[in-house]
């Protein structure tokens, strides 16, 4: 069973009860490949539908392109029950990019009937806009326009070549036309995008770093495609938007706060946002990270703005700025005699830059772990050695008990023959007794 595939087959609009049914089944017995293998008539006894009924409602799934199905014959030639296989986000819809319709729940009808501004009434009597309209003790009525001209003498009145059309009330309005009046446009309904849209969103996202695309939710928020889309509108092409998004990765820091001891990344779908947004610290449209796109030059425009800031920071202030902001910022050098890069802000107590710092880290980590691997060795090779002689000391008490169990057989096998021959020679006296008595003088007392 697959709580994904249940999940999002209950969104999909498929527009055939029966048809939905049977998705459901399919989805409920989806296995992780989100295919399984139900026969028909299993099907047909679970829906009380007919054979033939079942098998127009798989068509209709295949023709939406939500499932496909393989046949399955056995090794005796026999045909078995074809196997199912449920698409959606899991496969990129199928391989299109193009996500399926879904339905419309009451809670997304409401937020788009909410999402209408509310109508407004009458300024209240005796505020300063009643005043002004010269009638303070009396209400407007709905659709007075506090602009309109008004008749000398400051009565209120209205002239009457400039007088507004008298309001109508909506629910007024709807029983004279018969329809309800137009809802605006909201933005709670997906946006289907066409096949060359989607193809150049999956582009841009197949570009995310596999990081990134673990701490992601599985189905991405409208603001990541609303911003690919805002960008590929801006001139952009979703191979430079690829390399946008992996160049800036490593520019802005984000796979450096992903490294332990980072700061992590709080909000992963801003960062997606990030990567793609186009840059507003140039006004040149074709500037690309300080880069013309088209030429691959250096944008002049944002050389000049550096240069600005480098001699801001040389003169101590920043137009506007630094003299709220205090001292300039502390320029200094890695101490790393291979490294020699400059850092910029307070200066490390050691003097390394967090690239040298990383990399003396996994050295540390890596010698550390080598030490451990050593030690664990030597430990076992103690066990060994101690494991032996316990085994040595082991076998010389078996083999002593053993010789002192011997000694000990042998001695009461001479004990039990002593008796023996004892009890022997008494039996033959008393029996030489019986048979001869004249010897009974002759007896040893």
């Amino acid at each position: 069973m697959s709580n994904e595939a249940q999940t999002y087959a209950a969104t999909l609009k498929v527009g055939n009860i029966t048809a939905k049914f049977v998705l459901s089944r399919l989805a409920d017995r989806a296995d992780e490949r989100f295919s399984c293998f139900p026969s028909v008539p299993l099907l047909a006894a679970e829906a009380e539908k007919s054979e033939r009924v079942i098998q127009r409602a798989l068509a209709h799934l295949r023709e939406l392109k939500l499932i496909s199905d393989k046949e399955r014959t056995r090794p005796d030639g026999s045909t078995a029950s074809s196997r199912y296989f449920l698409h959606g986000p899991w496969d990129r819809y199928g391989g299109t990019g193009v996500p399926f319709p879904t339905i419309t729940t009451p809670k997304q009808k409401r937020a788009e009937a909410w999402a209408e501004p509310p109508i407004e009434g009458s300024f209240r009597p005796g505020t300063a806009a009643a005043e002004a309209l010269g009638i303070p003790n009396e209400t407007l009525a709905p659709g007075d326009d506090p602009a309109a001209p008004v008749a000398p003498g400051g009565t209120g009145a209205i002239l009457p070549d400039t007088a507004p059309e008298a309001p109508v009330a909506p629910k007024a309005a709807k029983k004279a036309s018969g329809k309800s009046p137009a809802k605006k446009p909201g933005k709670t309904g997906q946006v289907r995008m066409t096949k060359e849209q989607a193809a150049a969103v999956a582009t841009v996202e197949a570009a995310w770093p596999a990081e990134l695309v673990q701490l992601l939710p599985k189905y991405r928020p409208n603001a990541i495609r609303d911003a690919i889309l805002d960008a590929l509108d801006g001139g952009r092409t979703p191979d430079q938007l690829a390399a946008r998004v992996q160049r800036r990765w490593f520019a802005h820091g984000y796979m450096k706060d992903l490294l332990p001891g980072g700061k992590g990344i709080a909000s992963p779908v801003g960062v997606a946002v990030g990567l793609v947004r186009p840059s507003t610290d140039c006004p040149d449209p074709m500037c690309e990270d300080r880069v013309i796109i088209h030429t691959g030059n250096a944008c002049p425009k944002c050389e000049q703005r550096a240069m600005d800031r480098k001699a801001d920071h040389r003169a101590g202030h920043v137009p506007g700025q630094r003299g709220q902001q205090g001292p300039a910022t502390v320029w200094w050098t890695c101490e790393n005699e291979q490294c020699r890069k400059p850092g910029k802000g307070e200066r490390p107590a050691d003097g390394i830059c967090d690239t040298c710092r990383e990399e003396m880290a996994a050295a540390t980590k890596k010698l550390a772990a080598e030490l451990a691997a050593q030690e664990a060795e030597r430990q076992r090779f103690a066990d060994v050695l101690a494991w032996n002689g316990m085994l040595e000391d082991a076998y010389a008490e078996y083999d002593e008990r053993e010789e002192r169990a011997a000694e000990a057989r042998a001695t009461a096998e001479r004990e039990r023959k002593r008796i023996a021959d004892t009890e022997e020679n008494k039996r033959l006296r008393e029996e030489l007794l019986r048979e001869h008595p004249e010897l009974a003088q002759y007896a040893q007392v």
